[in-house]
């Protein structure tokens, strides 16, 4: 009796030992969740117009000060996040015992800064978009704006080294200042 191995995956579309088909779906893969989070901010920043609108006028008017609360608020709610996953795990004799409400709050100390920095995007973008757009000759409409402030932002974070370990974090730093700093006004 033959017996037949069913997989989820197909031969046809990426066979198992073909490291090119899967260097080609993770290059799809990335430019899809890179359009994904595009439209993400254009959505925000259609939608939450206020918010938006409050987070370009932080960032206009200290930069420095936004990206500074920005980094007390990953301390502050990282260590948080840190000291409440470390404390959800306590281990027994043989096993270990989860304390579920720890764990829901390391994730909800955790969500609250991305959530932030996303909210704080769409300000930082339609800066950068407005900074790009000053340099040069023709007015560009608000969309425009926004998605070149993206693209080149998001871009800038991809670069080797520098990217990675300036850009982003500054980033980063600076979209949740300027998220907190539009709730707060």
């Amino acid at each position: 009796m033959n017996e037949v191995i069913v997989s989820g995956a197909s031969p046809y579309l990426m066979p198992r030992e073909d490291p090119a088909g899967k260097i080609v779906f993770l290059l799809l893969f990335a430019t899809l969740l890179l359009v994904c989070f595009f439209a993400l901010v254009t959505v925000l920043a259609a939608v939450l117009r206020d918010q938006t609108g409050r987070a370009h006028k932080a960032l206009h008017d200290g930069p420095l000060k936004t990206a500074l609360i920005g980094v007390a608020g990953w301390v502050a709610f990282g260590a948080m996040a840190a000291w409440l996953s470390a404390n959800a795990y306590t281990e027994r004799l043989l096993e270990t015992e989860v304390h579920a409400g720890f764990v829901v709050a390391a994730a909800i100390a955790a969500g609250i800064p991305l959530v932030l920095s996303l909210l704080g995007a769409a300000g930082l973008f339609a800066y950068v978009g407005d900074r790009i757009s000053a340099l040069g000759t023709t007015e560009a409409s608000e969309l425009r704006r926004l998605l070149t402030g993206c693209f080149v932002a998001v871009f800038a974070a991809f670069f080797p080294i520098v990217g990675w370990f300036v850009v982003l974090p500054m980033l980063l730093a600076t979209a949740l200042g300027a998220g907190s700093r539009s709730l707060l006004r």
